[in-house]
């Protein structure tokens, strides 16, 4: 028997090559719920929202667990509440697990659509070497450069596949196959037709290499079969194919992708599917981090052009999360230092810059902080951040900078004090309006009484008016949060939040300004 083929039994015996469970999925599974009820009512002056379970110890020799979230929004200009409840069910036995979501949808301030519906179901069968996934499922190809179906509450983002997803690990292979159709992040719909796979190999300790592709069909709106006919002259809409290579030895991790795009068709409202030419694209990212104890470096890199593929996520490149141009024509380059020369001592320095290459649209940032624990009373963060952006979304010209401070204290061993807090000076030139500058001001002061009671006051505060904000210089809100046992967790905010441009890993999404109260309510069984 050849030296690879026993290292492969080895392992195989050691259990590392086994099924590795979903990132949604960490909370792992209870042994108990078998019926849940939710009970809801909305108040003019408050909203109240109660959950009850009845437990057992076994349902049919498998394990059942459920969990219910639902949000309720009330605004001060209506009387009348939006609400989006999602409850999630899942049972597992041997080799497989099975769930669903029921999804009720009466929330209108960020998606018009209504709902009252099973959105997401599944039945997944699990095996030493081999995964397979009926319903809902979410993949990422790589970093994401050729596809990246996620959930992401921090930008209201589920870009979930309907269809099949196959998974295999085998000694020293590994591979995914997809095939289904997503939910598009702006129609929410599921117009496209997807299908792709991923395979890897590491071909020698430490290096791993990887190849991928990805098609999407052309397809008429559901329901629309007016231009069926004409569908994308008969081919693909778009390809995208790509490889990868990532070495790991020790402290040091390299990753380099690169990806081709090749447009075949676009979609024209009034006549349907079209061919098109001369519309392909590229993408080139990578990073290396290396490190000694106590010491980490972090260089990244991306050249994108014409890369703005509905279903992939590029690798944003910067603290903010943040891309310059959606793909389209970006470079930059992002480094990050970490240093901690002892165990309560910690000092970390960041900067990024980007450029489109065919416009102005250009981003420099740097931020710095040093934070200094003293263990079992509290700890002490000072720092400074600074970007500057030119034509960038709506705005010619953006600068702000200055200085930022953390701190906690404890009180006891349950009871502590936390300020999070910046003074930034604001230069803000919007399209067609004038140049505002001023002076802000954020803090958040968070009081904790115990491992699941808190009570946060955030204020933001101008120094003048602003026109990007309908004229307002003053935000103030009041958050509580509240867990009964380990199981449900209530949150109640009232006040105004600000809203804006929020991103998360290369998505952006604008939240809208709110006055009123807001209520979650999580329960898990």
């Amino acid at each position: 028997m050849s030296e690879r083929v026993s290292r492969c039994k080895h392992a195989l015996r050691r259990g590392g090559l086994g099924w590795c469970p979903r990132p949604w999925r960490r909370g792992g599974l209870t042994s108990c719920a078998r019926q849940v009820l939710l009970l809801a009512a909305l108040a003019p002056a408050a909203v109240l929202a109660t959950s009850r379970a009845q437990t057992a110890e076994d349902l049919a020799g498998g394990g059942l667990s459920a969990s219910n979230q639902m949000r309720v929004w009330v605004a001060d200009s209506s009387r009348a509440a939006s609400y989006l409840d999602y409850f999630d069910l899942q049972y597992n036995r041997g080799p497989w697990y099975l769930g669903g979501r029921f999804e009720l949808d009466e929330e209108d301030r960020y998606d018009p659509e209504r709902a009252l519906e099973i959105r997401r179901r599944f039945a997944e069968h699990r095996s030493a070497h081999l995964t397979a996934r009926a319903g809902n499922f979410y993949a990422t190809f790589g970093r994401g450069l050729l596809l990246r179906t996620q959930e992401d509450e921090a930008v209201r983002l589920d870009r979930d596949m309907d269809g099949f997803h196959g998974a295999l690990q085998w000694c020293r292979f590994d591979g995914q196959a997809v095939i289904g159709r997503p939910r598009n992040d702006d129609s929410r719909k599921r117009e496209d037709l997807l299908a792709g796979a991923e395979l890897g190999a590491r071909v020698r300790e430490g290096l791993r290499l990887g190849a991928g592709y990805v098609r999407r069909d052309a397809a008429d709106p559901l329901g629309d079969d007016s231009h069926a006919g004409n569908a994308n002259l008969g081919r693909p809409l778009e390809e995208l194919v790509g490889g990868s290579a990532q070495f790991t030895r020790g402290a040091l991790d390299a990753t380099f992708e690169a990806a081709k795009r090749y447009v075949w068709g676009r979609r024209d409202p009034r006549t349907g599917w079209s061919g098109v030419s001369g519309e392909d694209g590229a993408a080139y990212y990578g990073a290396l981090t290396a490190g000694i104890p106590g010491y980490t470096l972090l260089l990244e890199g991306k050249d994108y052009l014409r890369f703005d593929a509905p279903y992939s996520t590029l690798p944003a490149c910067n603290v903010a999360g943040q891309p310059v141009n959606e793909g389209q024509d970006e470079r930059g380059f992002g480094a990050t230092v970490t240093a901690s020369p002892s165990g309560d001592v910690t000092a970390e320095a960041s900067g990024a810059w980007a450029e489109a290459r065919h416009s102005n649209s250009r981003r420099s940032s740097a931020e710095g902080k040093a934070r200094r624990d003293w263990w079992g009373r509290g700890a002490l963060q000072l720092g400074g951040e600074w970007t500057e952006e030119n034509e960038l979304e709506s705005h010619e010209f953006r600068r702000w900078g200055g200085p930022t401070f953390d701190a906690s204290y404890y009180l006891s061993q349950v009871t502590s004090l936390a300020l999070h807090g910046k003074v930034l000076d604001w230069i803000n030139h919007r399209r067609g309006g004038e140049r505002d500058e001023y002076t802000e001001v954020t803090a958040d002061l968070t009081a904790s009484f115990g491992y699941s009671r808190a009570l946060t006051l955030s204020v933001i505060k101008a120094s003048r008016a602003v026109e990007e904000y309908d004229g307002d210089d003053a935000w103030v809100s009041l958050q509580l949060t509240w867990g009964f046992g380990q199981n449900h967790d209530l949150t109640i905010k009232f006040g105004e939040e600000r809203g804006g441009v929020v991103c998360s890993g290369g998505v952006c999404h604008y939240e809208p300004p709110f006055t009123g109260v807001r209520v979650e309510l999580l329960s898990r069984f």
